[in-house]
């Protein structure tokens, strides 16, 4: 899982129009409160993230975008239910080990 999203890191989300950024930013700013997630924490940085992100809120801006890009889907309030369930998901998976 990791390789594929070193792939999509090819396509950096500062390539975004503004209008798209701000839409991940939103989505990711919105998954973190529908998950309790604090925006200024970094525990998740290391987990959803890439490297370069400093905070939660960055690490979650850079999920949203490899999920939309994995997915075909465009950013949109639309695709919130299904980052949700991946996160979900995830979660899951993470309390499982």
């Amino acid at each position: 899982m990791r390789s594929e999203l070193m792939l999509l890191a090819a396509m950096p989300l500062n390539r975004l129009i503004p209008a798209e950024r701000r839409t991940v930013r939103n989505l990711a700013s919105s998954l973190c409160v529908a998950m309790g997630i604090l925006h200024e924490g970094c525990n998740l940085v290391a987990i959803l993230g890439l490297g370069g992100e400093r905070t939660n809120q960055e690490a979650m801006e850079t999920w949203v975008y490899c999920e939309l890009v994995k997915e075909n889907l465009e950013a949109g309030r639309d695709s919130l239910p299904m980052l949700i369930g991946r996160l979900q998901e995830l979660e899951s998976e993470w309390r499982a080990y």
